[in-house]
């Protein structure tokens, strides 16, 4: 386009790039301290060419595009690197609150000899420990004196009252964590259910190519973050439209192509339980799921597990609780990867065991009351774990297995409830060595008795069958065959039946004795000072046998769980079982927060070099503003130079 005329829409179309240039300059420099920003550059270029006799000819120059300098890999980084950082510091966070609440935090900065001597530690059990073996050692000293019996009573029961304490602490912190757990999931929830609006509004943005959804685009990116600092997902392009991303967490989609079809549920132990008992799924443990809400608003775990219909097929006879069973025969209508159509509807809502053409079958399925579809899996197991984020995090430092290297809430109560039984079970021999008068130590408010036919327990089942459960409470320490140390009384189910707040580990085929109690230790509350046995029945009534031989107990090894150990059984000082569980908790909390140090140092350095790519340079920016304000410059005096020239050439002519 010659001629003064099409040099006056060249420089037109020029002054124009150059305005919108200067205005994304602006923007950039608006949003220097905003961490969610990602700088803004303008493309320049002719949108065509023409040919002409002087040669190819630009169409004038334009703004073409509004980029968005965004690295999508270390956008991806920055994401993992949040949620690892967020699952280790919460880890360290539960984990030196339970240092805390057991009362025995070891200060090698202050006390170095802390580490090795429980007494630097006043109000512990290390502390206990040692009272209590010194107390009778003087009672040993002192048989007949009241004041050293009453001491050594005294000291008894504080032992017993310390270890009480811890576990209800560490039981009561286990509450806490789970309630937050719980929020997490839930402020998840609600951070997917915006991605996904999010997803649509970039979708339906007008002018996304040339940066119309930009600020969509920050606030996804910001979200996402939030997100990963709750839990890892998986997040990748949607292979339809790259604008947006699909998430997904186990191989179950939450976020697809700007829709929220799966959620994040969260089942704490006591939910767990109180499912497992339910007669169908009786491995299941408490941990995180994903479903979707129904109309009503009830959520339905959508199974990991997918093809879970395979090995059905049209016409085959369905049955389960939940399933018409009389006077119908249920059969499968149609199927799919992971549902099935039945011809009956269920009459009920849940989970049931599916029996298919008669035969018992491992796969579980759920129904909805009053629908035909139910979904199935190829097993019982529910879980889904993420991988990153604080959510995981509580519940590794939570519930995670215990190791030589890695202490959890509750392997504590495993140990406490270990190391109470071992010093109920060796104290009690010295004291009561024929078993048929008064135990120093009792832990037994309730005993029942096993069926005469058939399991008390089921390894891998929650519930125990025995013959009456009169006395039973919710919240009792249990233990017998096939019962791991620190089980309680999750659920009453009856008359002869409860549930567990862990599975068994063992089978009891024969009957066998379930303890229950309120406490791990406990001091029989019928003994006074008067009345404390010191001397060996039947010896001289100055005799020091049984106090000597419980001060000794001390330096005698015993046998109990332990972090020590790696969590198997192992020979020890009774004296030492403080000091092991506080020494392998204080070397957890030093191995997390050693890594968790690391993680936050590399999730910086990743947030560098993504901020050198997507970053506000001052610098940079001032230097682009003088040079577009330079061109407007130009190109206005280009068209005023033009303006002069036609205004000459109309004077000419007339």
């Amino acid at each position: 386009m010659g001629g003064l005329f099409g040099n006056l829409v060249q420089a037109s179309k020029a002054l124009m790039a150059n305005q919108v240039a200067i205005q994304v300059t602006g923007r950039n420099v608006a949003n220097v301290n905003n961490p969610e920003y990602a700088r803004q550059r303008v493309k320049f270029g002719d949108r065509y060419e023409t040919s002409t006799p002087h040669g190819p000819e630009g169409s004038g120059v334009e703004a073409l595009q509004v980029q968005q300098l965004r690295d999508a890999f270390l956008d991806a980084q920055v994401v993992r690197q949040i949620s690892d950082t967020s699952l280790l510091n919460a880890q360290r966070t539960v984990l030196s609150n339970l240092e805390l609440v057991l009362g025995d935090k070891l200060d090698s900065a202050s006390s170095a000899a802390s580490v090795t001597d429980t007494k630097n530690s006043t109000t512990g059990i290390g502390a206990a420990i040692d009272d209590f073996f010194s107390a009778f050692s003087n009672l040993a000293a002192n048989p007949s004196d009241i004041p050293s019996r009453s001491a050594a009573l005294s000291a008894a029961s504080a032992l017993a009252d310390r270890l009480n304490l811890a576990d209800e602490r560490v039981a009561a912190a286990q509450v806490d964590q789970e309630g937050q757990i719980t929020s997490d999931v839930s402020n998840a929830n609600r951070l997917l259910a915006d991605i996904a609006e999010l997803n649509a509004q970039i979708r339906q943005a007008p002018d996304v190519e040339s940066g119309g959804a930009s600020q969509l685009i920050d606030t996804r990116q910001a979200k996402l973050e939030q997100l990963a600092a709750l839990v890892k997902l998986d997040i990748v392009k949607d292979p339809k439209d790259p604008v947006e991303l699909n998430i997904s967490l186990g191989g179950v989609a939450l976020v697809s192509q700007g829709q929220l079809v799966n959620q994040i549920s969260y089942l704490t132990e006591k939910q767990a339980a109180e499912l497992s008992v339910a007669g169908s799924l009786g491995t299941r443990t408490q941990g995180f799921e994903v479903g979707t809400y129904d109309q009503a608003g009830s959520f339905t775990p959508s199974l990991v597990s997918v093809g879970g219909a395979s090995a059905l097929r049209v016409a085959d006879i369905v049955a389960g609780g939940n399933l018409p069973s009389t006077g119908t025969t249920t059969i499968v209508a149609r199927l799919d990867a992971s549902t099935v159509q039945l011809s009956q509807k269920a009459t009920t809502t849940g989970y049931f065991a599916l029996t298919v053409n008669g035969v018992a079958n491992s796969r579980i399925a759920y129904a909805t009351a009053g629908s035909n579809i139910v979904t199935l899996s190829n097993s019982a197991s529910y879980e889904v774990v993420p991988a990153g984020g604080s959510a995981q995090g509580r519940f590794q430092a939570v519930f995670g297995s215990p190791t030589a290297s890695a202490m959890t809430s509750k392997g504590i109560r495993s140990q406490l409830a270990d190391f109470a039984a071992a010093i109920k079970t060796q104290v009690n021999s010295i004291y009561n060595p024929g078993g048929s008068g008064t135990n120093l130590f009792s832990s037994v408010d309730v005993s029942v008795t096993g069926p005469a036919v058939g399991n008390t327990t089921t390894a891998g089942s929650r519930t125990v069958s025995v013959v009456n459960t009169t006395g039973l409470v919710v919240g009792m320490h249990v233990s017998g065959t096939g019962i791991p140390a620190g089980a309680t009384v999750a659920a009453i189910l009856g008359t002869n039946k409860f549930a567990l707040n862990i599975p068994a580990t063992a089978d009891s085929l024969t009957p066998a004795t379930i303890l229950a109690s309120r406490n791990l230790l406990s001091v029989d509350p019928t003994i006074t000072a008067s009345s404390l046995q010191v001397a060996a029945p039947g010896g001289p009534a100055g005799s020091n046998a049984i106090a000597t031989r419980i001060a000794a107990l001390k330096d005698v090894a015993q046998r109990w769980n332990s972090p020590v150990g790696g969590g198997s059984q192992f020979n020890a000082n009774i004296s030492d079982f403080s000091r092991g569980l506080m020494t392998g908790l204080a070397q957890t909390i030093q191995l997390v927060g050693t890594r968790a140090d690391e993680s936050e140092v590399v999730g910086n350095a990743v947030k560098a070099q993504r901020d050198s790519v997507s970053g506000v340079s001052l610098d940079e920016e001032t230097a682009d503003l003088l040079r577009f304000q330079k061109a407007y410059q130009a190109n206005a005096k280009v068209i005023s130079i033009i303006d002069d020239m036609l205004s000459s050439l109309i004077s000419m002519v007339r």
